[in-house]
Protein backbone atom coordinates (compact mmCIF):
# COMPACT_ATOMS: atom_id res chain seq x y z
CA UNK A 1 0.00 0.00 0.00
CA UNK A 2 1.46 3.05 -0.96
CA UNK A 3 2.51 5.86 1.61
CA UNK A 4 -0.99 7.99 0.34
CA UNK A 5 -3.27 5.38 0.21
CA UNK A 6 -2.22 4.52 3.79
CA UNK A 7 -3.13 7.97 4.43
CA UNK A 8 -6.90 7.69 3.21
CA UNK A 9 -7.09 4.34 5.35
CA UNK A 10 -6.94 6.06 8.38
CA UNK A 11 -8.79 8.98 7.70
CA UNK A 12 -11.47 6.69 6.21
CA UNK A 13 -11.58 4.65 9.85
CA UNK A 14 -14.37 5.12 11.75
CA UNK A 15 -14.58 4.39 15.26
CA UNK A 16 -17.81 4.53 17.39
CA UNK A 17 -19.58 7.86 18.17
CA UNK A 18 -19.70 10.68 16.39
CA UNK A 19 -18.00 11.15 12.62
CA UNK A 20 -14.04 12.51 13.22
CA UNK A 21 -13.59 15.73 12.60
CA UNK A 22 -10.86 15.23 10.35
CA UNK A 23 -10.01 14.94 6.69
CA UNK A 24 -7.39 13.01 5.03
CA UNK A 25 -5.47 16.63 4.68
CA UNK A 26 -5.21 16.33 7.91
CA UNK A 27 -4.15 13.14 8.49
CA UNK A 28 -1.05 13.88 5.88
CA UNK A 29 -0.40 17.19 7.31
CA UNK A 30 0.27 15.65 10.50
CA UNK A 31 2.46 13.02 9.39
CA UNK A 32 4.37 15.28 7.08
CA UNK A 33 5.21 18.13 10.35
CA UNK A 34 5.95 15.39 12.69
CA UNK A 35 8.68 14.98 9.95
CA UNK A 36 9.55 18.22 9.22
CA UNK A 37 9.94 18.92 13.27
CA UNK A 38 11.73 15.49 14.00
CA UNK A 39 9.82 15.98 17.50
CA UNK A 40 6.81 17.91 18.47
CA UNK A 41 4.25 17.35 21.18
CA UNK A 42 0.63 17.01 20.90
CA UNK A 43 -0.76 20.74 21.62
CA UNK A 44 1.67 22.63 19.13
CA UNK A 45 0.78 19.55 16.46
CA UNK A 46 -2.76 20.35 16.72
CA UNK A 47 -2.26 24.50 16.46
CA UNK A 48 -0.54 23.21 13.18
CA UNK A 49 -2.73 21.53 11.56
CA UNK A 50 -6.04 23.08 12.76
CA UNK A 51 -7.47 20.36 14.93
CA UNK A 52 -8.44 20.34 18.53
CA UNK A 53 -7.28 18.18 21.11
CA UNK A 54 -9.41 15.25 20.98
CA UNK A 55 -9.18 15.09 16.79
CA UNK A 56 -4.87 15.60 17.19
CA UNK A 57 -4.89 12.93 20.01
CA UNK A 58 -7.13 10.08 17.47
CA UNK A 59 -5.12 11.12 14.50
CA UNK A 60 -1.60 10.36 16.72
CA UNK A 61 -2.77 7.17 17.64
CA UNK A 62 -3.71 6.06 13.99
CA UNK A 63 -0.48 7.16 12.78
CA UNK A 64 1.41 5.61 15.64
CA UNK A 65 -0.93 2.25 15.51
CA UNK A 66 -0.06 2.02 11.39
CA UNK A 67 3.72 1.83 12.99
CA UNK A 68 4.04 5.34 11.58
CA UNK A 69 4.91 7.68 14.47
CA UNK A 70 6.07 6.99 18.13
CA UNK A 71 4.62 8.72 20.57
CA UNK A 72 6.54 9.16 24.15
CA UNK A 73 5.85 11.94 26.86
CA UNK A 74 8.13 14.49 25.18
CA UNK A 75 6.15 14.22 21.77
CA UNK A 76 6.01 12.69 18.50
CA UNK A 77 8.53 11.23 16.33
CA UNK A 78 8.45 8.93 12.82
CA UNK A 79 9.62 5.83 13.25
CA UNK A 80 12.18 3.71 10.75
CA UNK A 81 8.96 2.58 8.54
CA UNK A 82 7.30 6.39 8.64
CA UNK A 83 11.15 7.53 7.69
CA UNK A 84 10.57 5.73 4.54
CA UNK A 85 7.09 6.84 4.09
CA UNK A 86 7.93 10.51 4.58
CA UNK A 87 10.43 10.33 2.52
CA UNK A 88 8.44 8.79 -0.47
CA UNK A 89 6.08 11.87 0.73
CA UNK A 90 8.74 14.02 -0.34
CA UNK A 91 8.97 12.89 -3.80
CA UNK A 92 5.69 13.22 -4.89
CA UNK A 93 4.84 16.64 -3.01
CA UNK A 94 7.13 19.70 -2.19
CA UNK A 95 6.86 21.25 0.92
CA UNK A 96 4.65 23.53 1.89
CA UNK A 97 5.06 27.63 0.32
CA UNK A 98 3.53 30.49 2.90
CA UNK A 99 2.98 33.33 0.56
CA UNK A 100 1.23 36.48 1.29
CA UNK A 101 -1.90 37.93 -0.81
CA UNK A 102 -0.81 37.79 -4.61
CA UNK A 103 -2.68 37.36 -7.64
CA UNK A 104 -2.21 33.94 -7.63
CA UNK A 105 -5.41 32.97 -6.16
CA UNK A 106 -8.12 34.54 -3.73
CA UNK A 107 -7.57 34.93 0.36
CA UNK A 108 -5.49 36.61 2.30
CA UNK A 109 -2.79 33.92 3.16
CA UNK A 110 -1.60 32.17 0.55
CA UNK A 111 0.09 28.63 0.24
CA UNK A 112 1.65 26.57 -2.29
CA UNK A 113 2.37 22.88 -3.07
CA UNK A 114 4.09 21.24 -6.37
CA UNK A 115 3.04 17.58 -7.20
CA UNK A 116 5.65 16.43 -9.49
CA UNK A 117 4.91 14.80 -12.78
CA UNK A 118 0.90 15.52 -11.88
CA UNK A 119 0.25 18.01 -14.70
CA UNK A 120 -1.43 15.17 -16.71
CA UNK A 121 -4.23 14.51 -14.34
CA UNK A 122 -5.45 18.09 -13.87
CA UNK A 123 -8.15 19.13 -16.00
CA UNK A 124 -9.48 22.73 -15.39
CA UNK A 125 -8.66 22.49 -11.35
CA UNK A 126 -12.11 22.76 -10.25
CA UNK A 127 -11.48 19.40 -8.59
CA UNK A 128 -8.70 20.67 -6.78
CA UNK A 129 -10.47 23.79 -5.87
CA UNK A 130 -13.77 22.42 -4.30
CA UNK A 131 -11.30 20.16 -1.73
CA UNK A 132 -9.38 22.56 -0.67
CA UNK A 133 -12.69 24.36 0.23
CA UNK A 134 -13.89 21.29 1.84
CA UNK A 135 -11.39 22.16 3.89
CA UNK A 136 -12.00 25.61 5.07
CA UNK A 137 -10.12 27.36 2.54
CA UNK A 138 -11.56 29.80 0.45
CA UNK A 139 -10.10 28.46 -2.60
CA UNK A 140 -7.05 27.08 -5.06
CA UNK A 141 -5.60 27.57 -8.49
CA UNK A 142 -3.80 24.87 -10.27
CA UNK A 143 -1.10 25.63 -12.20
CA UNK A 144 0.45 23.39 -15.14
CA UNK A 145 3.93 23.58 -15.97
CA UNK A 146 4.65 23.22 -19.39
CA UNK A 147 8.67 23.49 -20.50
CA UNK A 148 9.13 26.61 -17.93
CA UNK A 149 5.77 28.06 -17.86
CA UNK A 150 2.91 28.33 -15.88
CA UNK A 151 -0.02 27.69 -17.59
CA UNK A 152 -3.91 27.00 -16.34
CA UNK A 153 -5.77 24.26 -18.09
CA UNK A 154 -8.31 26.06 -20.95
CA UNK A 155 -6.98 29.48 -19.80
CA UNK A 156 -3.41 31.52 -20.41
CA UNK A 157 -0.37 29.54 -21.61
CA UNK A 158 2.04 31.48 -19.77
CA UNK A 159 0.63 33.00 -16.21
CA UNK A 160 3.73 34.68 -14.90
CA UNK A 161 4.21 36.32 -18.42
CA UNK A 162 0.00 38.04 -18.45
CA UNK A 163 0.33 38.80 -14.66
CA UNK A 164 3.70 39.58 -13.37
CA UNK A 165 4.64 39.73 -9.87
CA UNK A 166 7.37 38.31 -7.03
CA UNK A 167 5.32 35.63 -6.13
CA UNK A 168 5.90 33.45 -9.26
CA UNK A 169 9.78 34.24 -8.17
CA UNK A 170 9.08 32.62 -5.14
CA UNK A 171 7.51 29.38 -6.66
CA UNK A 172 10.39 29.10 -8.47
CA UNK A 173 12.99 29.72 -6.11
CA UNK A 174 11.48 26.99 -3.29
CA UNK A 175 9.25 24.51 -5.27
CA UNK A 176 11.49 24.25 -8.21
CA UNK A 177 8.67 23.17 -10.50
CA UNK A 178 9.73 20.95 -13.64
CA UNK A 179 8.61 20.53 -16.54
CA UNK A 180 4.96 18.27 -16.13
CA UNK A 181 4.31 18.96 -12.77
CA UNK A 182 2.02 20.97 -11.13
CA UNK A 183 1.59 23.34 -8.76
CA UNK A 184 -1.46 24.43 -6.40
CA UNK A 185 -2.12 27.59 -4.92
CA UNK A 186 -4.24 27.60 -2.15
CA UNK A 187 -6.16 30.65 -0.14
CA UNK A 188 -7.85 31.50 2.99
CA UNK A 189 -8.13 33.72 5.80
CA UNK A 190 -5.51 31.66 7.94
CA UNK A 191 -2.12 30.47 6.91
CA UNK A 192 -3.59 27.00 8.58
CA UNK A 193 -6.62 26.89 6.57
CA UNK A 194 -4.53 27.54 3.30
CA UNK A 195 -2.05 24.92 4.35
CA UNK A 196 -5.02 22.83 4.64
CA UNK A 197 -6.03 23.56 1.70
CA UNK A 198 -2.69 23.15 -0.45
CA UNK A 199 -2.32 19.87 0.86
CA UNK A 200 -6.19 18.59 -0.17
CA UNK A 201 -5.95 19.50 -2.77
CA UNK A 202 -2.76 18.23 -3.95
CA UNK A 203 -4.25 15.01 -2.89
CA UNK A 204 -6.31 14.92 -5.83
CA UNK A 205 -3.58 14.70 -7.86
CA UNK A 206 -1.36 12.06 -6.04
Amino acid sequence: MSVFANIEKISGEREPGPSPSFSSAHVLLAFVTIGDAGMIGRQSLAEKVGLGGGSVRTVVNKLRDEGLIRVIASGCSLTPKGKDSYEKVATKMSGVLQLDSSQLTVGAKQSAVAVRQAASKVRRGIEQRDSAIRVGASGATTYVIRGTKFAIPGGSSDCEREFPGPAWTKLREVLEPDDGDAVVVSGAESSVRSTLGAVSAALTLV
